[in-house]
């Protein structure tokens, strides 16, 4: 598991893609397993949404089907494990690196500034970090990437406030 997550590192310093993570359903169970967790601890931090478990489920499920869909589009169906090994645990880790955040601007009212940039910082660099995820799951451009990326973060954060509520 420590090479897992010094993997998962690697990809989110943009050193490393999915490809240099192990393939197979163990790595994507225990990537999948923290991101639960430090999802379930961010909303106890944070605020609450109005259905915590369908939103979980839902944020469990989507990555896997949407991969699938994508991957098999462009005809690449062998990658999806380590795909979505590489989304799930990228997403853990920072989740976990923004929990100081959460818990510094929850609560009522306006977050601090600096709480509010470094949030807005980490929200950014997620999207740098799926972008290269899916610039080698896709084998493209970055840019086609980040496209992949930001369609897939609508399509997610559409049907998940359509079906359990605001976030």
């Amino acid at each position: 598991m420590t090479d897992l997550v010094a993997r998962l590192f690697g990809i989110v310093m943009l050193r490393l893609g999915p490809q240099d993570l192990p393939a197979g359903s163990s790595p994507l169970v225990v990537a999948m397993l923290l991101y639960l967790l430090v999802t379930t601890v961010a909303m106890s931090v944070g605020q609450t949404p109005e259905q915590p478990v369908l939103v979980l489920i839902l944020a469990l499920t989507l990555p896997l089907l949407l991969a699938r869909i994508v991957l098999t589009l462009r005809q690449l169906p062998q990658r999806w494990s380590q795909t979505v090994t590489a989304l799930f645990g990228t997403s853990a880790i920072l989740t976990a690196i923004s929990l100081p955040l959460a818990a510094t601007g929850g609560g009522e009212g306006e977050p601090p500034l600096f709480t509010a940039l470094a949030s807005l910082a980490v929200f950014l660099w997620s999207f740098a970090i799926d972008a290269h995820i899916w610039r080698h799951a896709l084998n493209t451009t970055y840019a086609a990437g980040l496209a992949v990326a930001v369609v897939l973060f609508a399509i997610t954060l559409f049907t998940i406030t359509t079906l359990a509520g605001p976030l």
